[in-house]
């Protein structure tokens, strides 16, 4: 498992070298710990790659590409999300998520964001037979390279043979450094 998880992140850090990497975001609750870093690609294109480990529910790897589209406080990004899923109590699987993110700016720094993918049995691989995920937070922008936000994420598994299980649900904190 340590094995994986150093490979990630020799990944994680080869591939941010190439795609000059736009902002790096951990957040945590009690019992969950998530990284996610956002790319910028070129022709509106956009690119992100997360790890979350949670207590109960794992490991998570995913990265997702995404079209982008700007229409004055709001921003749109459709597209795919690959997770592969190392659950602790229930089988291993993987998952092509479609959906994508939006975000309205508030006014005054602040910022409303929320994803959303749905991966059904067709697009599921391994003994996971559906997956979704959801996500939304309110973020304050200290400065141009720095903000904080809060939020609420629910990731559900579904399994072929098995119980269908809640990879995270819960709220957390965290924080975004621009680069």
């Amino acid at each position: 498992m340590k094995a994986k998880l150093w490979g990630g992140v020799l990944l994680l850090s080869s591939i941010s070298v190439t795609a000059s990497a736009n902002d790096f975001g951990i957040s945590l609750n009690d019992d969950v710990i998530s990284t996610e870093m956002n790319l910028n690609l070129q022709n509106n294109a956009t690119a992100s790659l997360g790890y979350i480990y949670s207590n109960d529910g794992g490991s998570l790897l995913s990265g997702a590409m995404h079209v982008a589209h700007d229409a004055g406080i709001h921003h749109f990004e459709i597209g795919a999300k690959y997770s592969y899923a190392w659950a602790k109590n229930s089988s291993n699987g993987s998952a092509i998520g479609v959906g994508g993110r939006y975000a309205m700016a508030l006014g005054s720094n602040l910022s409303f964001q929320a994803s959303g993918y749905y991966a059904p049995s067709v697009l599921s691989f391994g003994s996971v037979d559906g997956m979704y995920e959801l996500d939304s937070k309110i973020q304050f922008q200290l400065n141009p390279s720095l903000a904080l936000y809060t939020g609420y994420r629910n990731i559900r598994l579904q399994y072929d043979n098995s119980q269908n299980s809640t990879f995270d649900s819960g709220f957390y904190i965290g924080g975004k450094a621009s680069f």
